[in-house]
């Protein structure tokens, strides 16, 4: 699976420690940090984000974007607090998930 512009498994894979902004609905952004980038199987891979204070706590489709990327809709999910990194003290985690056509082989 990818975004809606085709970004996928490498692409996301390349910007592990790139920094990233997650559109905020009143036109601001908190910045988010992409900490972690595996896959899972063909097709399968989750993101793991560190968020800003100003990051929202609740599960939703946010706007990213980054240098030469998006913005995109990705959906977030809340994950953990990271009490230790007052920078950046919220953890996120997206996850893609494409199922082959029928008739496709594994």
């Amino acid at each position: 699976m990818s975004t809606p512009s085709g970004a996928g498994y490498p692409h996301f894979a390349a910007r592990v420690g790139t920094g990233f902004a997650l559109h905020l609905p009143d036109g601001d952004t908190a910045p988010l940090v992409l900490t972690e980038c595996t896959t899972s199987g063909p097709g399968s891979f989750s993101l793991i984000f560190k968020a800003g204070p100003r990051a929202p706590i609740e599960q939703a489709n946010y706007q990213l974007s980054a240098d030469g990327f998006g913005p995109e809709p990705v959906f977030l999910v809340p994950i953990g607090q990271r009490p230790n990194d007052a920078q950046f003290p919220l953890e996120y985690q997206a996850i893609f998930n494409s199922v082959p056509p029928p008739g496709a082989s594994p």
